[in-house]
């Protein structure tokens, strides 16, 4: 097979940049950012934080080629501002709002430990292993969600649940 080692995937190179950044000589106030070893996952919620900043006129991004292992990031700002500051500000807005979830998340599952494994659970329903053992493990029967037995309904739904975060 033809394709290249899935560690290239990641490992960024020795000598590699992991941002190299162009100028755009077609757009005025224009750069293309070039990512290194990222793929859709990061490009795209990068593009879609970008877009929602006012001096934003254009962002978007592109992989050359499924088996090359960086994103093409290019962004056009207003006069007020630079492609590179509101990169920066997106990068920086994108950390702090997961760094939150990731806090909430931390902070739930500390929660759940610290009160023996079952808070807020309903008896028989298996969420994981002793005290959490992951997102795999959830019981996923047709009682646990309210479905009836006819394939299309909704079923009656009293046991929703809600996550404060």
């Amino acid at each position: 097979m033809n394709a290249p080692e899935r560690f290239e995937m990641f490992v960024l190179p020795d000598g590699v940049r992991k941002i190299e950044i162009l100028k755009d000589a077609k757009m005025a106030n224009c750069l293309q950012f070039n990512i290194q070893r990222e793929d859709h996952t990061l490009a795209n919620i990068l593009r879609y934080r970008l877009l929602q900043h006012p001096q934003v006129l254009f962002a978007a991004y592109r992989m050359p080629h499924p088996l090359e292992y960086y994103v093409e990031l290019k962004v056009q700002t207003t006069a007020r501002t630079t492609p590179v500051d509101v990169v920066k500000e997106a990068i920086q807005s994108l950390m702090l709002e997961y760094g939150n979830i990731r806090s909430a998340f931390d902070n739930e599952l500390y929660r759940i430990e610290a009160a023996g494994g079952d808070a807020g659970r309903r008896p028989g329903v298996r969420v994981g292993g002793p005290a959490y053992g992951g997102f795999g493990a959830m019981d996923t029967s047709t009682a646990e969600f309210g479905v009836s037995s006819d394939l299309g309904a909704r079923g009656d739904r009293s046991d929703d649940v809600d996550i404060d975060f």
